[in-house]
């Protein structure tokens, strides 16, 4: 469970993140600051997303390669999924993971799949 300082119900980069992980029956709270991940703080402004089609067009954009907080912000928790997944054990490899999905263009091609069964 993660819950942004700053009232997001996501992995922020506005400020730090407290993090609550069960893991084999314990619960593990921590605290992520995007500055020990190799990101730079933002505003608010910086990663604010819109209607759901200027938020479609946010999503498509970070997959498609365009950089900055918004891209950041998709690749943090991206790489949360993916250690919730169990296909990483750290964060750091899980950015990876995840910088190469989009990087790569795998991220993107699921998305335009998942995009065509849900209109089947």
């Amino acid at each position: 469970v993660v819950h942004g300082a700053d009232g997001l119900d996501e992995i922020t980069l506005t400020n730090h993140t407290h993090v609550s992980e069960l893991r084999d029956g314990n619960v593990r709270n921590l605290t992520i600051h995007p500055e020990q991940l190799g990101f730079t703080c933002c505003t608010p402004a910086d990663i604010k997303g819109g209607t759901p089609e200027e938020s479609a067009a946010i999503i498509i954009a970070a997959l498609e390669g365009e950089t900055g907080p918004k891209r950041d912000i998709v690749l943090l928790n991206a790489a949360a999924a993916i250690m919730v997944a169990g296909k990483s054990d750290s964060m750091q490899s899980a950015l990876g993971l995840a910088r190469q999905s989009i990087d790569t263009g795998v991220a993107y091609q699921k998305l335009k799949a998942l995009c065509q069964v849900s209109n089947s």
